[in-house]
Formats: C-alpha cells, sequence, structure tokens
C-alpha cells in the first residue's frame, strides 16, 4: 500500500511540473504571436491613411524593414520555445520508460540512453569499494563505448569532477582539466577536447551511488542540456529508492523462512535389520533350542 502511494505521489508531481512547464511555453508563444499580428496590422493601417508620396514611402519602407527584422526575433525566438517544449516532451516520455523498468540496471540503462537526448557524449560511472567505474557510454567516437569505458577505473578520492561531485552530492559544471586528475578519464575518452563538462551524482537513500558524466563535445556550451539531466537523474534515484522499498517485504520474507523446511542434506542410516527373527524375540541365544529346531536328525523329538 505504501509503496503504491510513494510511487502515485512521484508520478502526479512529475506530470504537474511538466504539464506547468508547456502550459507556459504555450502563452508564451501565442502572445509573441498576437502581438506580430497587432504590428503588421496597425502597419497595414497607416498605409491606407496616408498618400504614397515619397517621403512616406521611404518610412514604409523603414518600418516593414523593422518589422521584418523584428518577425526574424520572434520566429528564432519561437523556434528556441519550440525546442524547449519538445525537450519537455522527451522529459516525459523518459521519465514514464523509467518509471516502467522492474530493475536497478534497467532503470540505469534507461537512464543512460534517454540522457544521450541532452547532451553530445554521455557516460555513467558506478561507486563501488572507494573507486569510481565507467559501467555505460553514448555519444563517443571510434571504440569508446561500453566495453572500453568499463575499462575504466580510479580511486574516488582522486581530484576529478567526478569525486568531486560525488563528495559534495552536487552537479558540477565547468571547464575540462580543472582537476588535476582529471586526465584519468578524460585521456581515455577520446581526443576531442569539450568546452564544457558535468557531472552529476545520483544519490540512493542520502548516499552517492553513481555519476552521470556529460559533456558538450565539439559543440558550445549550450549544446548540454543540464535542467534535464538532472530531472532525469533526480527521477532515476526516487525510481531506485522505490523500487528498493518495493522488493524489501519478499526479501525479508524469504530470509525468515523456517529452516527446518529445507530437506536434510544427508539422510540418517536405516536400522540394521536382524538375520535371525530368534535373536529379535528372546533376549539370549539358545543354541540347543537352534539345533532341535533346524537339526531333527541329530535331535529326534
Amino acid at each position: 500500500m505504501v509503496n503504491g502511494q510513494l510511487e502515485d505521489s512521484l508520478r502526479h508531481e512529475i506530470e504537474s511540473y511538466i504539464e506547468g512547464r508547456l502550459s507556459g511555453v504555450k502563452q508564451e508563444i501565442t502572445e509573441l504571436q498576437s502581438r506580430l499580428n497587432e504590428a503588421l496590422n496597425q502597419l497595414l493601417d497607416r498605409q491606407s491613411e496616408v498618400q504614397l508620396d515619397g517621403s512616406i514611402a521611404t518610412a514604409i519602407m523603414e518600418h516593414l524593414r523593422a518589422a521584418q527584422e523584428a518577425g526574424i526575433n520572434l520566429a528564432a525566438e519561437e523556434s528556441a520555445r519550440t525546442k524547449a517544449a519538445s525537450d519537455i516532451a522527451i522529459i516525459k516520455a523518459a521519465i514514464t520508460e523509467i518509471d516502467e523498468q522492474n530493475s536497478q540496471a534497467d532503470i540505469l540503462n534507461a537512464l543512460v540512453n534517454r540522457a544521450s537526448s541532452f547532451a553530445p557524449r554521455v557516460a555513467f560511472f558506478v561507486i563501488k569499494s572507494g573507486r569510481s567505474t565507467g559501467w555505460r557510454a553514448r555519444g563517443f567516437e571510434g571504440a569508446v563505448g561500453d566495453t572500453a569505458i568499463q575499462q575504466i577505473s580510479f580511486p574516488i578520492d582522486a581530484d576529478t569532477v567526478i569525486g568531486e561531485a560525488c563528495r559534495s552530492r552536487t552537479t558540477w559544471s565547468g571547464g575540462p582539466h580543472t582537476h588535476s586528475e582529471d586526465h584519468l578519464f578524460l585521456n581515455r575518452m577520446g581526443e576531442e577536447s569539450p568546452e564544457r563538462i558535468v557531472a552529476i551524482p545520483l544519490v540512493v537513500r542520502s548516499r552517492p551511488v553513481a555519476v552521470l558524466y556529460a559533456d558538450s563535445a565539439g559543440l558550445d556550451t549550450d549544446a548540454i542540456n543540464l535542467e534535464a539531466l538532472e530531472t532525469l537523474v533526480k527521477v532515476s534515484s526516487m525510481a531506485v529508492e522505490v523500487l528498493a522499498a518495493r522488493t524489501a517485504p519478499a526479501k525479508r520474507a524469504a530470509e525468515a523462512a523456517p529452516a527446518e523446511e529445507a530437506p536434510p542434506r544427508h539422510q540418517p542410516p536405516a536400522p540394521m535389520r536382524p538375520r535371525c527373527r530368534l535373536l529379535k524375540h528372546q533376549p539370549k541365544f539358545d543354541q540347543s533350542l537352534c539345533r532341535r529346531r533346524f537339526c531333527p536328525s541329530r535331535h529326534p523329538l
């Protein structure tokens, strides 16, 4: 019952957040279109009210040129807002996919796949036994894939962006090689030097268990949608916690099962049956009785 309430609450909060963002973007686009139409209508009304002499024609041309530039700017802004709306739709689909997974590995794999929509290059590092080890990689050129990234491992205490994000439990964003030991993994992830890198810790029950790394590759810094990446990591963290809470009762029940229900490994040997029935019923073996009973020729009655 509690697990169901947690899942419903998570889904409701995410849907409310996404719907709020979408409604705001749609409202801004509608307002911009209305302002552009109003400006053009006013310009046309002025044109019909005056006589087209040389100076007025020049003024109209200037107004038309200004309107054209304004229209171009508005179109660019609308394109940016349309892209933002598209990103929100991708986030919503990603959240649905993450929520549908039934194992921790599937949740994290969905996270990496969806995160590649918001950054040119993405890598996922697992924190275990004091080390940071690569697990998944997307967007890298050449032979840098899952197999190659899994060969990268370094101490979490090293001075790297991965270690700082893990220790601080907060997102880090900046340029490459800002930490003295970033080369431990950057030099093995391709020759292309990105302009911007980010590291987002995945925290489960107040403990960092992994870090999502992303960079801009050969593009500018705006190629990374940091807000979207942070949203996906947060949702994945909550999904892992809900999954753990859902599977914990079954695990405890299996551990509490009585040990005597399991069949014994070694059956005790069966008792030996006596060879002679007389030995079973008489406390002492009577030799003469045995001779008289089984040897009548030697002991006639």
